[in-house]
Parts: C-alpha cells; structure tokens; sequence
C-alpha cells in the first residue's frame, strides 16, 4: 500500500509549482521511511525547499540543453544535482507531461556511457534503486552477493522496511523468499536476516551493559569458524542489535586479546570459511566501527582494483549523497592523505567526472558560496 501511495503522488508530475506546504507534508510515506536517522551526518544534495521548488522550469532547462545542436552538459549536471531524489521524479513527470517525451530516454540519445548509468541512478526513486541493486545481487550468476551484504549492513532500519516493500512491488515477490529460493545454506540465510529482520538503532539507543559482556564473552569463548557455521548464535550477536552495541563489544573483545590480533584480522585472514561469510561478518565488524570509513575504503577499492569498478562507484555515490557523502569524502581524505575528487579524476573521465565532482562537492549544500539559485541553472 505504501507503494502504492507513493507512485499516486509522484504522478502528479508539475502540480509542485503552486506548493508552498511543509516539506514532510508533501513527501509520499515510503520516501518518509527513506530518510536517514542519522541527523549529525551531513549529505551532499539537499534540494531547494518547497516554495522553491519549480519541476517546469527545471524541465524546461534540461529540455533546452538536450535539444538543439549541442548538448549542454554542465548545465544538465547543474540541473540534476540541484534537486533531490524526490524532486527529481516530480521533474520526470512535468517533462513528460509538457513534452509527451520521456527524459531518461532524452538523456540516454544524447550523452550515453557512465554519464547516463548516473543520470540513471539519480532519477530512480531511492528505494527501488536500492531495491534493483539487491534483485540483481541475489540474481548474480557467479555468487557475489557483495551488494546486498553492503545494503544489508549500511541501510537504516527505515531504510531497509522501505526496501523490502518496494521489492516486493517491483519484482512482486517478498524478499525474504528471493533469497532463500537464490542463496543457499548459511550464507543465504545470514543475509536474509540481515535484510529482513528489524535493528535497534536511533540517536537514542543507549547500550545494555550486560547484554554487551555477555557478546563479549560469547566472541572471547567461540571461534570464529563455529560463528560462520551457527546461524543461531550469528543471530544472537548480530541481529536486531544496534551498530553502537555491536561497535562496543568488538572493542570490547579487541581490548581484550589486546597482544593479538584484532578481531577484522582475523575474520579478513580466516580461510577456512566461506568466502561470503568472511565477507559478511568483516562488513559487520567495520560498519559498526565507522560506516564513513567503510566507504571509503569501498571507494578506494573500486578506483584501484585492475578494471575500475564504476558501478561501485555511482552506487555509493548517487546513495549516499543525501545522507553522508561530505562525511565519507573527508574520512577518504583522512585515510588516504588527498581529496576523493583527485582520485575520481584520474579513474574517470569527461561530463561522467564532472558530474561526480559536482556531486562530491556538496554542489548546493547552504555553506556553498556557488550553489545555483532556480534562475542560474537556465
């Protein structure tokens, strides 16, 4: 139903002209449920408010920079990056209704490549493009459900209720038995209580004590093969508990085995597991530390693996610029000792790059002296 609601809302296509409402008024629930619970991090797209919002005209610059005798990228990315997810499918619809033409459709004729797989990213509604990156990873002939384990372990619960609603309405299947049927034994069933159980987390969350030392002696008492082979003792570590508590008892273990190694070396060194429960439990063990962090290294992996993964790349990018892509590029900055946008740069090229150079910069973020008004981006 929530679906359904939201796909009701953004037909509507250019009715945001006249709107002066709250922001939380006009947004369909399931995009409610995909805003981050994080308030204290910082994304890079923000979008105008409201009363600020025009979807014809923004229609009508993307229509004149894609019709003529050149097409004008900058002022498409300029375009693009000043709305959000949200707004951009209110554009959708006005173009299509003041044009009888479709403008990812526009967009793919004239520019191609990885400039239109992230114009293609950015113009899908959040959830089903989270919802689309699991289907495919669960579908993957060759076994690598790295996508969905990174879905599974870096979505808000939130986040994650909308994804499996959406999937259900896509793919008109529960995910929670995609999986079973497309991944079997313990892997697929570490993944689907990771993508379809409920986690404790919010700004509130305030850890048990007790609850803490009892996972800790649990990790200090148990191998790690008997954890990658125990579904119920994986459940009871790692499922529905906040990251915050999870971060706190693998401190708690490494501070303890302090003349040893730490607990992701030994995970990231155990071979005798199965390469997708090595991945799983690592993918644990560093998103509760530092979810930024993580990233950026994801990045960095992408960028300087033998054939750049640019899929990677636009994943991380396009989904994590409205919740913490400021954060992830200054934790890439910390790690890495240069800028993400240097490296971008040398791993990309043309309009591509120039649009996730815009992207990384916080192109409309308030403290940006050059974010357009609705009158410059024409």
């Amino acid at each position: 139903m929530l679906i359904i609601i939201a796909q009701l809302t953004l037909s509507t296509g250019s009715s945001l002209d006249s709107e002066n409402s709250h922001r939380s008024k006009n947004i369909p629930m399931i995009y409610q449920m995909y805003e981050s619970q994080y308030e204290d991090l910082r994304g890079t797209i923000y979008g105008p408010s409201s009363p600020d919002f025009h979807p014809v005209q923004a229609s009508e610059t993307l229509r004149s920079s894609l019709h003529g005798l050149e097409t004008k990228d900058q002022t498409i990315i300029n375009t693009v990056l000043y709305h959000n997810n949200f707004q951009r499918q209110k554009i959708l619809g006005a173009y299509e209704d003041m044009y009888s033409r479709k403008l990812l459709e526009d967009l793919e004729e004239e520019c191609g490549g990885f400039f239109f797989e992230m114009c293609q990213a950015l113009f899908k509604p959040a959830p089903n493009y989270d919802a689309q990156c699991v289907y495919k990873s669960l579908s993957n002939r060759h076994g690598d459900r790295s996508v969905a384990i990174e879905i599974a372990c870096t979505r808000s619960p939130r986040q994650l209720r909308a994804l499996r609603d959406t999937y259900q309405t896509d793919y008109r299947k529960s995910l929670d038995k995609d999986i079973t049927v497309k991944v079997e034994g313990v892997v697929g069933k570490m993944i689907g209580l990771l993508l379809c159980n409920n986690r404790e987390e919010g700004l509130g969350v305030r850890l048990n004590d007790e609850l803490v030392d009892k996972h800790v002696k649990i990790l200090l008492t148990t191998t790690i093969d008997d954890i990658a082979k125990n579904v119920n003792l994986f459940e009871e570590l790692f499922i529905g508990h906040s990251w915050k508590h999870i971060g706190a008892v693998l401190d708690k273990v490494d501070d303890a085995r302090k003349d040893m190694q730490d607990i992701e070396t030994v995970i990231r060194r155990n071979k005798n597991i199965h390469s997708e429960i090595r991945l799983i439990l690592a993918t644990i063990a560093r998103v509760s530390r530092n979810i930024q962090i993580y990233f950026a290294e994801k990045l960095r992996a992408a960028m300087t693996a033998e054939r750049v993964d640019q899929s990677t790349i636009i994943r991380i990018c396009v989904s994590r610029s409205e919740i913490d892509l400021q954060d992830i590029s200054l934790e890439y900055k910390r790690k890495y000792q240069r800028p993400l946008e240097h490296d971008i740069c040398q791993t990309t090229s043309g309009e591509y790059t120039r649009m996730i150079c815009t992207l990384l910069s916080g192109f409309n973020n308030m403290e940006n002296s050059f974010a357009p008004t609705p009158e410059s981006i024409e």
